[in-house]
């Protein structure tokens, strides 16, 4: 047995199911480069917003969005447990997931309900008394929702309520499920009520959502000026320092599985790990800890090839998957060619235009020049003529 083994080696002897939980204790977060340097930066922008009432947090499916959103929320409460204590009544940061549209278009009753639920936690005793014909509470104190709470009211009392609470910010996850089955005129109106309400409470609101993002932005002009974009990219194979980070924590994902044998993740797997997860940490963690829930219930003494195989995403998801991320991330990218059409809308490309004639009429002009020179008869060389042939009048 190797001492790289990053489980207890009693789990060897225990059931099936409690090797499981260690392998995807979800209060293990692997730090990988990418995370880190989206936590940090995140957390500076939340802390000081600096003018940015709206920040969207983007990235593919499966990137790792929603574990920065839980470490982001632990590291704000753990930071704010004096202010907390010294007044019951403040929420440093509230987090809901925006609700996927099970028909039709986004449901705003159901978002700000589930607002208002999380503004209201149980553990707070400092209640809010909203007034409102639809909006009670019940003998154990919780917030209960009549038919009379109308859209209206259910958003003025969202208002209200985090007014009351003052948090640093309202994380929404999943934030393009707002967007989702809506006509360009209905988004418009979606992207319209986010902006009022971050207007009316002075909250800034923090989306975390896929690359669907980028198209609110396009059609809502007034949105995107105060937004600020924050992108969670995936591990590049044409960058070869995303790919040692890819192998560092596959090789660390392997020494956690508790198993007889350590698979060779990193040695021998490591391009298909990638392949089917088109190099998104999150996907690739779901996915081993099936590959790993299939050999344990087989079990097997190690981790195969078989077993990835056996649990992975198909070749035809994996491809959607990589065309969709590649979109997004060409959308994101800055560009010779985006810079140059941005120069010219603003003008900024006259003057380069004219130095470019410019330097190319000074080309012209020298290349003319030797020419010309190269044309005269140089000291001591005859001009080019044929010699006379022996016979041949001169």
């Amino acid at each position: 047995m190797s001492g790289q083994y990053r489980f207890p080696l009693e789990l060897l002897e225990q059931p099936p199911q409690k090797r499981l939980q260690f392998f995807k204790n979800p209060g293990v977060t692997i730090m990988h480069h990418n995370l880190k340097n989206a936590f940090y930066k995140l957390h500076r922008i939340i802390r000081e917003p600096a003018g940015s009432s709206i920040i969207l947090v983007i990235g593919p499916s499966g990137v790792g969005k929603s574990t920065l959103l839980q470490l982001l929320k632990n590291k704000i409460i753990e930071e704010s447990l004096g202010q907390m204590e010294a007044d019951p009544g403040w929420i440093p940061i509230v987090c809901v997931e925006a609700p996927a549209p099970a028909k039709g278009t986004f449901r705003w009753k159901i978002f700000y309900r589930k607002i208002l639920e999380a503004v209201d936690e149980p553990g707070i005793d400092q209640k809010i008394n909203y007034n409102s014909d639809g909006i009670r509470r019940d003998s154990d104190g919780k917030l209960a929702f009549g038919a009379k709470a109308t859209e209206d009211s259910l958003r003025l009392a969202m208002e209200k309520a985090l007014i009351h609470r003052r948090p640093y910010t309202l994380s929404v996850d999943e934030f393009q499920h707002i967007g989702k089955m809506a006509s360009e005129q209905l988004l418009q109106a979606h992207m319209d009520c986010v902006k009022s309400a971050v207007n009316t409470t002075k909250i800034p609101w923090t989306g975390f959502g896929t690359y669907q993002l980028l198209n609110f932005l396009e059609l809502s002009p007034q949105l995107s000026r105060r937004t600020k974009i924050m992108h969670i990219p995936r591990y590049l194979l044409e960058k070869d320092e995303d790919i040692q980070e890819f192998k560092r924590v596959l090789e660390h994902l392997q020494y956690r599985m508790p198993l007889q044998e350590t698979p060779p993740l990193k040695e021998k797997y490591w391009e298909f790990c990638y392949e089917r997860s088109i190099g998104n940490i999150g996907t690739l963690k779901n996915w081993l800890t099936d590959a790993y829930d299939l050999a344990v219930f087989e079990d097997a003494n190690t981790l195969t090839l078989e077993h990835l195989q056996e649990t992975a995403k198909s070749s035809s998801e994996c491809e959607q998957m990589a065309l969709e991320a590649i979109e997004g991330e060409e959308k994101l990218t800055d560009s010779q060619d985006k810079s140059k059409s941005l120069r010219t809308i603003l003008g900024l490309a006259k003057d380069e235009t004219q130095n470019s004639n410019k330097s190319s009429t000074h080309v012209q002009e020298h290349n003319q020049k030797s020419q010309k020179s190269s044309n005269k008869t140089k000291a001591f060389k005859r001009n080019p003529s044929r010699d006379p042939v022996r016979g041949e009048p001169v």
